[in-house]
Formats: C-alpha cells, structure tokens, sequence
C-alpha cells in the first residue's frame, strides 16, 4: 500500500476508534486522539522516518480493518491493528499479522502496544501466542495512558 491510501486508514480510524475504545478511553478525548495520530503528515513521516508499512482489509470489497508495522532490531512491531466490530472474528487480524510477518521477514519476535484496559484486544492477542511482557506508560497524539507491550517469539 502507498502513502496515496493512507486517506483511507484515516477514515478506518476515525470509524474504529469510537467502537474500539468506547468504555475505555472518555469519549471526548477518542476523536482528537484520532486526528492527532492519523493525521496524513504523521502517517507519512512514519512511513518516510520509521519505515511503517501499512496493509488494509476488506469485506466484500469494502474497507474493513488496517495494521501497520515496521521492524526494529530483532523485532516486527504491530503498531496498528484495528477492524470495524463488524469485521471481527473473520480471521482478517490473523492474516493482517501473517502478512507483516511475510513482507518484514527476519525478525526474531513479534511485538506491539495494546491499552492496558482493552480486554478484547489482549484477549485476542493471547490468543495468537502473545504474552504480557510489562505495562509502561505511553503518549499518543498527546494524551497519555498505560499500554501492557505483548511479545511472541518467531521461530527461527
């Protein structure tokens, strides 16, 4: 995917985030946190300076859900997963998180950031082989809040 898509993991996120996070993060804070992370200049930059790649999904040919990741190190970060609640239970999180592992091979573990109260999102983590390494505090956009970082080894 080119940067020319990422107006279309904007619009993903500006949908997903008030499902994902409603009940977990206050409700007035979830679309500034929105335009402050996925704003197109951001997203650019972290493609140009981190080496962010981006994947979208789709049902019935319609967007459904994005991630993105980059390596660092010995580690793939998953720095993005999110799908519309409509789209969940699809396999497409499997096959987004299968496909940054093809497309940033090598990498010894795979690891991201889930918010510390988003028990679906851990719960589906754990379910694809991820533990809980430690809880940290983290800054998106701004705001501020504790994320756990969740780790599975790749074999070699």
């Amino acid at each position: 995917m080119g940067k020319s898509d990422l107006p279309r993991v904007r619009a993903l996120a500006r949908r997903i985030w008030p499902e994902c996070f409603a009940g977990i993060l206050p409700a007035d804070i979830i679309s500034p946190m929105v335009e402050a992370i996925y704003d197109l200049d951001v997203l650019r930059a972290d493609m140009d300076e981190h080496g962010h790649m981006y994947w979208i999904a789709q049902v019935d040919d319609e967007d459904a859900g994005y991630c993105s990741a980059y390596r660092e190190g010995d580690r793939l970060w998953i720095k993005k997963l999110y799908l519309l609640d409509s789209s969940r239970g699809l396999g497409l999180g499997k096959r987004l998180i299968a496909t940054a592992q093809q497309e940033l091979s090598g990498a010894a573990a795979l690891a991201l950031y889930v918010n510390d109260g988003n028990a679906s999102a851990i719960a589906f983590y754990k379910s694809q082989g991820f533990t809980i390494d430690r809880l940290v505090p983290v800054s998106m956009g701004g705001f501020e809040m504790r994320d756990y970082i969740m780790l599975r080894p790749l074999d070699p």
